[in-house]
């Protein structure tokens, strides 16, 4: 029975992973996201949604002047790994939901993209720390599959995804 145990974990240990982490780095005046795939193997094409509206601080995305957020706004801006996305997503001032369409990502590919993201349920909306985007969803779509992960107090969000196939 051990040997039977210990030879299941080094076939799970030893499997190769396509997993993806995203990151948010609050900065001023651009905030940033960080996609990762943290895995071995190539991630499919596939549509990763963001939804900050989950937190419980009330964040939203400040893209244009005079629109729902404070102060200073910025529009989404793709910072690394264009290639990786099949278009750019359209974002209104005050949306709390982004959404790409990823063409695929290789094996430590990255895609990182800058924005303004505020809060409305604190005295600082202009600042985000990570306690403040805890609980905003992440979700991604490869065909039937559909993978959920929240953020954390350490603003960041791992979807494990199956072991790679092939």
């Amino acid at each position: 029975m051990i040997r039977i145990a210990t030879c299941l974990l080094m076939l799970c240990a030893g499997s190769a992973q396509a997993d993806l982490s995203l990151h948010f780095f609050e900065g001023a005046p651009k905030d940033r996201f960080v996609l990762t795939n943290t895995g071995t193997c190539p991630l499919a094409e596939a549509t990763l949604t963001l939804d900050i509206g989950a937190a419980a601080a009330g964040l939203l995305f400040d893209a244009t002047p005079g629109g729902a957020g404070v102060d200073v706004y910025q529009p989404f801006e793709v910072i690394e790994g264009r290639g990786a996305l099949l278009g750019l997503p359209e974002l209104a001032d005050g949306d709390t939901v982004l959404s790409l369409n990823l063409a695929g990502l290789a094996a430590g590919g990255v895609v990182s993209f800058s924005l303004d993201v505020d809060d409305t349920g604190t005295g600082r909306p202009e600042t985000i720390s990570g306690s403040e985007i805890a609980g905003a969803v992440v979700t991604l779509v490869m065909g039937e599959t559909t993978l959920e992960m929240a953020f954390s107090d350490q603003a960041s969000a791992v979807i494990p995804i199956a072991p790679c196939i092939g």
